[in-house]
């Protein structure tokens, strides 16, 4: 017997079972804060993005290290022998200074000196590197350091031709053409080699050397090279455009100074062992070590004449002396000779023994005095001539003084300061002149302190006169003779040992001249580097695979924490309690305008296997009721809700039982289009009494399945449906069909669905994997408490699956798939099994 069935609100709960597929209310079985299926979908869908961008940042680090030229640098090592010379003019205990603080003015002096225009100048004139030579490359061009195939002999008149590039294309071994510019305007000419280049600008002669080939000669006249030089000149790689095989400059003194300048690097390596590095940058190897080389050389030279220049000095010194003491020698041998004469005797009293030792050692004591007093007035003759003091030392004592000393080394450093400034400014420069006048304060500082150390001494020297003078009068109160002969014989004796003193200083002097060596100790020569410092190819490497990750990780996290669509089962769970009736598997991830039917097609495919199981679950919702109104709706069009209640009634009319699928979207039609059929009649018709329920029907091609098209869009589509008309719709349709499935419009933009939905008996909310926002819990939480849709089930479509075992919810789909189903990635079909 048929069953009856009345359109109302049925009663009772939800008898949905809690199969294997239903997450539990509590929550329990959630995963952890990180969504690994939504982590693993976001890795595939943005796999491409991913390789592009680890690539990417590799791929700039590799063309980065291809064309970069590779920087060198060679570097030597010195030991100098700092020493403490404030002793040698008895310029001792130096207030406020220490001996390594000593050490590290002096360190920096000598950095100071290296980095001045003084070496500077020497090194240029010793390295003969007047002309630099450079070969064109496809993209960058290298210096042809001493391996250049020509050689350049000049004269430049006109100052503006220096570092100016002359291209130089060589046609044969006799013939090259020369090309350079003036202004914008090119001159370009052939000429011979050792053929003299004159005009008002300069004179220039090319020579071949030995690195000169026949490759270099075939070069100019070849048809590649020709293009290569057009492309190069018409993306403009090369100063103004032109591009030879060869070009030359011919470089300015100030020019290797400022080249000096920017790529030496003087440091203090050690403070307690006195060492220090030259380092100089090039692009050629072989050039800076070339000028590590030579500014040790003209180091090692500067310091050897500095050193002369002191012994020098210090041998005049010495030499005027000679002379002076020479001449009283001379005086006194003259008068002891005509009293030895005179009286015929030389005997001395022995009374008179104690009184001529006392007198001797007063009159040495007296002549220290003056001999010191002279060294003062020499030091002020030397400061009053500009010399530097550094190079006079002489190896005499001086009277000791914490001023004098003082103003002394204050000195010698503000002279070598204005010495460090001349090498870069002008003498009649404010901060040469500021100097100068620092400087002359200075020295009238220093000439009246000599002058308070002079009054001093003779003080002393008066006070030795008096001694002098009143001994003198003991003897001169003994016989005369023998007064007179002690006072020749003292002088004689003093004047003597003194001239001995000074020949053997002037000696000495002689040899430390002769055996000078330099202050320092090379402990490392400048080496060629075979390494270059720049570019680091494991630096930049790492840094491309750093940026590259840390891009990667950057896109990932954005697309994960911007990511609020559903992407599979459990995070479908953990947003709602609200059980799921099945899982329908993604159909074709191109868009298409037409839901089809496919069960009836491809009644062994994956999606067909998953409706089935829908089907089966169905019957648990309502077991005992033969007659079943299914409402199916959705947050947002294009969710897959007509797909679904097309497909859904194909499965279940293939069970024998008949079923009718109503077009409820009233607004927006779209049933009668898989089925190829029109829309002119419809429920929007019926509803007005323009047409009978048979009228409406319309048959597909699946036996037991009928469906009803929407009919022309109404203006009123809600109020329609509140018609008592449609309830009388529903209650006949059931005396002709056991299941009808309603498609509803979705409930997320209006609200005919909820008007429908609460008389089914199945109320079914769709939800599309990778396309639905989670926000759409807020609707169904809204549905189930306040309309009471306590049978509400949702249904997930469009899911993909990857692990290749199925879909892990409640049924392995893709066992029973049609072989014209299958599409397996490229890679697995690369290496899938063929049947025999």
């Amino acid at each position: 017997m048929e069953e009856s069935y009345k359109y109302n609100a049925p009663s009772g709960g939800n008898n949905l079972p809690q199969t294997g597929f239903v997450q539990q209310a509590d929550g329990s079985d959630r995963l952890g804060d990180l969504d690994i299926d939504k982590l693993l979908l976001i890795l595939r869908k943005n796999i491409v993005w991913i390789a592009i961008i680890l690539i990417l940042p590799l791929t700039i680090a590799f063309l980065y290290i291809r064309y970069t030229k590779p920087l060198y640098e060679s570097s030597s090592i010195l030991k100098l022998n700092i020493k403490n010379d404030a002793g040698v003019l008895g310029l001792q205990g130096v207030e406020g200074s220490t001996w390594g603080n000593l050490i590290l003015n002096n360190l920096s002096g000598e950095i100071e000196l290296i980095k001045s225009k003084l070496i500077y100048d020497q090194v240029i004139d010793n390295i003969n590197y007047d002309v630099s030579y450079y070969a064109y490359g496809r993209f960058l061009y290298d210096e042809r350091y001493k391996n250049a195939p020509f050689k350049v002999e000049h004269e430049i008149k006109n100052q503006a031709f220096y570092s100016t590039k002359f291209d130089v294309d060589i046609l044969d071994n006799d013939e090259f053409r020369l090309t350079y510019y003036i202004g914008e305007k090119p001159v370009s000419n052939t000429y011979k080699f050792a053929q003299k280049i004159e005009n008002k600008d300069f004179v220039l002669t090319l020579y071949k050397t030995d690195f000169l080939s026949e490759g270099d000669a075939e070069k100019g006249k070849s048809l590649v090279s020709s293009f290569i030089k057009n492309i190069l000149t018409w993306i403009g790689i090369g100063t103004n455009g032109n591009n030879s095989g060869y070009f030359f400059r011919v470089n300015s003194k100030a020019a290797l100074t400022n080249y000096m300048a920017n790529n030496l690097s003087v440091q203090i390596l050690n403070v307690n062992a006195n060492t220090i590095k030259i380092s100089l940058k090039d692009y050629n190897r072989v050039k800076a070590q070339d000028f590590v080389n030579a500014i040790d050389s003209v180091y090692l030279k500067q310091t050897i004449e500095n050193k002369n220049k002191a012994s020098e000095q210090t041998i005049a010194f010495v030499d005027d002396q000679l002379v002076l003491t020479e001449v009283k020698l001379q005086k006194y041998e003259l008068e002891l000779e005509r009293f030895l004469r005179e009286n015929k005797t030389a005997n001395v009293q022995t009374v008179f023994s104690k009184f001529v030792e006392k007198i001797e050692e007063l009159e040495k004591q007296r002549l220290a005095l003056k001999i010191r007093a002279l060294l003062l007035h020499d030091l002020i003759n030397i400061i009053k001539s500009n010399q530097d003091l550094s190079q006079f030392i002489p190896s005499l004592s001086l009277p000791s003084g914490s001023k004098l000393i003082q103003l002394t080394e204050e000195l010698n450093k503000l002279q070598e300061e204005r010495n460090l400034l001349l090498s870069s400014n002008k003498e009649n420069t404010f901060v040469v002149k500021k100097k100068d006048i620092r400087i002359e304060n200075l020295k009238k500082n220093l000439i009246r302190q000599i002058g308070l150390n002079k009054e001093m001494l003779e003080e002393q020297i008066e006070e030795y006169n008096n001694k002098i003078s009143s001994t003198e009068k003991v003897i001169l109160s003994l016989p005369s003779k023998e007064t007179a002969y002690t006072r020749i014989k003292r002088f004689y004796d003093l004047y003597e040992k003194f001239y001995l003193l000074l020949m053997e200083k002037r000696a000495e002097f002689g040899i430390a001249k002769a055996g000078t060596i330099p202050e320092f100790v090379i402990l490392s020569p400048a080496n060629i580097s075979d390494t270059p410092i720049s570019p680091n190819v494991m630096m930049a490497y790492m840094i491309g695979i750093s940026i590259g990750m840390f891009l990667c990780i950057a896109l990932i996290a954005g697309k994960y924490m911007l990511h609020n669509t559903i992407t599979g089962v459990e995070e479908l769970e953990k947003i709602t309690p609200t059980p799921i009736l099945g899982i329908v598997p993604v159909f074709d991830k191109k868009k298409i305008s037409v839901s089809p039917l496919l069960v009836s097609d491809h009644p062994k495919s994956a999606i067909s296997e998953a409706l089935r199981s829908i089907r089966t679950n169905l019957e648990f919702i309502c077991p005992n009721k033969k007659k079943k109104l299914i409402t199916i709706t959705s947050s947002i069009s294009g969710e897959g809700k007509t797909f679904i209640a097309i497909n859904l009634g194909g499965i279940i009319s293939l069970s024998n039982t008949k079923v009718l699928i109503l077009d409820l979207d009233l607004r927006k039609p779209r049933i009668h289009q898989t089925f190829g059929g029109e829309n002119k009649i419809g429920i929007s018709t019926f509803l007005i009494g323009k047409n009978s329920i048979e009228d409406c029907i319309q048959r597909t091609p699946v036996k037991s399945l009928d469906y009803i098209s929407a009919g022309p869009i109404p203006p009123n589509p809600s109020e329609l449906i509140l018609m008592p008309q449609f309830d009388k719709m529903i209650n006949s349709l059931f005396k002709q069909y056991d299941v009808i499935i309603i498609d509803t419009p979705p409930v997320g933009l209006v609200t005919d669905a909820v008007l429908v939905m609460k008389n089914a008996d199945i109320p079914i909310y769709i939800v599309r994997a990778g396309y639905s926002k989670k926000g759409f819990e807020k609707i169904i939480s809204k549905l189930v408490t306040r309309n009471e849709f306590v049978k509400l089930s949702i249904i997930l479509n469009a899911f993909e699956h990857h692990d290749g075992a199925g879909y892990g919810y409640g049924y392995g789909y893709g066992y029973y798939e049609d072989e014209n189903d299958v599409q397996l990635p490229w890679i697995k079909r690369v290496f899938a099994k063929t049947n025999q």
